[in-house]
């Protein structure tokens, strides 16, 4: 982009008719200490240089401001996403790509990193994200909106939970559905097959409804609102984590 040039009047091909008529004044664009150049009306490097430099500091703005519109809407954003698109991750892909990693035990890495956070058992959070990286790469499932299923359903990471209602292991799966879907193994408190199962149905669920916010709300046995006081924020809740998780593993990439 060329600096602004404000033409001269010899330069226009007008005559001046009184030689003694005051300069003009310098372009708005010129700051007031700016020297003076050897040709009237031809800014110099100075004032091409203040000029540019605001020019890059409110494009910046502009950008960064884009940036954190997107940040801020990706709970809204995602939760209304076709359910082809079930990768929350990718929205914070801008300007950094988080979701494409050279390889699945980077990915892994990545993902264990942000699970150490929530427990001191490294190998637990490793075999976790193994599990979740493997299976939601079956499913086509980001491992951000599993990390953040696991975290409303148990933020302790406790294998061996168990709920009031029977709902078993990390990611709460209800006994009726144990074996249901190939999985290695039917017991439930055994991390991967918990996993497994638990990737399995938020899969099904997600075939069967419009939005994931509508697969999270059957995933946790929200349909009607009657199984769990408050069950509706359960959606909102879950994409919470799954941004945090993926703005720690944008964290993550660029350390």
């Amino acid at each position: 982009m060329a600096c602004p040039v404000r033409l001269s009047s010899s330069m226009t091909g007008e005559r001046r008719s009184d030689r003694r008529v005051s300069a003009a004044p310098p372009p708005a664009f010129l700051a007031p200490h700016t020297r003076k150049t050897d040709n009237p009306g031809v800014p110099g490097k100075r004032e091409c240089l203040a000029w540019y430099c605001r020019r890059a500091v409110r494009t910046a703005g502009q950008v960064l401001g884009g940036v954190a519109l997107l940040a801020a809407g990706t709970v809204f954003a995602i939760s209304r996403q076709p359910l082809t698109y079930a990768k929350p991750g990718e929205l914070l892909s801008l300007p950094v790509a988080v979701v494409q990693p050279e390889s699945q035990a980077e990915e892994i890495h990545r993902v264990s990193r942000v699970l150490r956070l929530h427990t001191r058992d490294t190998l637990l959070a490793d075999r976790i994200a193994r599990a979740f990286v493997i299976e939601g790469g079956k499913k086509d499932i980001d491992p951000a909106l599993l990390i953040g299923v696991l975290l409303t359903e148990d933020a302790t990471l406790d294998v061996n939970a168990r709920s009031s209602v029977g709902a078993r292991g990390l990611m709460q799966i209800m006994p009726f559905h144990s074996g249901k879907y190939g999985c290695a193994s039917p017991d439930l408190y055994n991390v991967e097959a918990n996993i497994c199962h638990g990737v399995a149905i938020l899969s099904e669920y997600m075939g069967r409804s419009k939005t994931v916010e509508k697969a999270l709300l059957r995933y946790n046995g929200c349909v009607r609102g009657r199984n769990t006081p408050n069950c509706h924020t359960y959606p909102n809740k879950v994409l919470r984590y799954s941004r945090t998780a993926a703005s720690q593993m944008v964290t993550e990439l660029t350390e």
